[in-house]
């Protein structure tokens, strides 16, 4: 890791042993996560005691300045209790994303309480229409995750010229405004819907939100700048570190998993016998082990050498860029793999939620991978970014 950014390995060992002490209360909550469809507020407090929220928060704010691969090893310990949880930390932590791009003073009076988490959402857009001092913002925005208990929300909208609503098509929509802008509301200035009702990540509250003609001033609005470069100094304002953080939620849903069906097999005996000494089930363990070793090298590896290259010269090559993506949609895609199986061998006992994680988390990891950024069409993008050509795809 570079000594001039990130956590040092003090602090990073300190993060996780900060999420490994509130895991065990987060379990216990998992059922009280899944019935109200959302976190409840003593849970929320446990991941801000940990400083769940700050960790991608800068140092001059007084937040954690985690890199991606403590992001990716503290959400893991938070998955490993709970999935929702863990997505909603993955969500929440983008606090410190949206501080970079704020004037410095802004960020200190938003984030005045460094625990503030934040959601957000860019597709659809929204509209903006451009008024003195900021904008009137209009639209509806689907999958606000973790906005139950967020301070801050973040959405996308196109500028409109004027009351016409004469969308903005090229390069610049009003004097030196793209067409394209991120502003940013109070949770309390929107209205939340409730529409997140699912058969996985239910307790995460992704809900609709929506807003009509609210104002927006400018400096809550933060304008496109040019996408696979930092800033200097600030690695972390590069574009790419939105996303290694994914990985964290199925790296750790596959070790729980793996980790109870193990503990299954050791005491369970069922109709064939002992469940230890079943052959399919031996060779399941063994073979599954294998595999969840071998995602988690891949994840950690592919966010280090990334992370690396950024603090080393502010950009991020395409074979890199590339390794980065493919390690998040094949670490997601095989995880659904693993825990199709480990629920396979683990035969009845999967299906009682009293006794089981195993059909949560099952419901869980299908459902994490309906998200765009994890679909298999990043497979195709990736090759044409090796091939030399454009990605083409959301979020690349």
């Amino acid at each position: 890791m570079s000594e001039s950014y990130g956590a040092t390995l003090d602090e990073r060992e300190a993060l996780i042993d900060a999420a490994r002490s509130i895991a065990p209360r987060i379990r216990e909550a998992s059922d009280e996560i899944e019935a109200a469809r959302q976190l409840p507020t003593h849970v929320v407090q446990l991941l801000k005691d940990a400083g769940a929220f700050a960790l991608l928060q800068p140092r001059w704010l007084g937040g954690h300045d985690a890199d991606p691969v403590t992001q990716i090893l503290f959400i893991e310990e938070i998955a490993k209790a709970d999935t929702s949880a863990a997505w909603c930390v993955m969500i929440g932590c983008d606090s410190g994303l949206l501080s970079r791009e704020l004037n410095p003073e802004v960020a200190r009076s938003m984030f005045a309480d460094i625990n503030s988490a934040t959601c957000g959402a860019a597709f659809p857009p929204g509209t903006a229409v451009r008024v003195d001092g900021g904008y009137l913002a209009t639209g509806r925005w689907p999958y606000f995750s973790g906005v139950t208990h967020a301070d801050w929300v973040q959405f996308s909208c196109k500028v409109i010229r004027d009351e016409t609503s004469q969308v903005i098509r090229d390069d610049t929509a009003v004097g030196d405004h793209p067409a394209y802008i991120r502003l940013v509301a109070p949770q309390s200035d929107v209205t939340v819907l409730d529409t997140w009702r699912t058969t996985g990540m239910r307790g995460t509250g992704s809900h609709d939100v929506e807003i009509t003609d609210l104002f927006i001033p400018d400096e809550r609005s933060i304008l496109p700048r040019p996408s696979q470069r930092s800033v200097p100094g600030e690695p972390l304002r590069h574009p790419a570190w939105l996303l290694p953080k994914h990985l964290g939620v199925p790296l750790g849903l596959v070790q729980a998993a793996h980790a109870e069906v193990v503990e299954l097999a050791r005491n369970r005996v069922a109709v064939r016998g002992a469940l230890r000494d079943d052959a399919l089930t031996q060779s399941t363990i063994g073979e599954t082990a294998a595999r969840i070793a071998a995602c988690r090298a891949y994840a950690l590896s592919a966010a280090d050498t990334a992370w690396q290259e950024v603090c080393t010269t502010g950009e991020l090559s395409d074979i890199n860029r590339a390794q980065l993506r493919l390690a998040i949609t094949f670490v997601h895609r095989e995880s659904v793999k693993i825990v199709e199986q480990l629920y396979s061998i683990a035969g009845s006992s999967s299906l009682h939620t009293e006794r089981s994680t195993l059909d949560r988390r099952l419901r869980d990891m299908h459902a994490m991978n309906q998200h765009v950024v994890l679909g298999a069409s990043n497979y195709a993008a990736a090759g044409r970014l090796l091939l030399g050509q454009e990605p083409d795809a959301p979020f690349w």
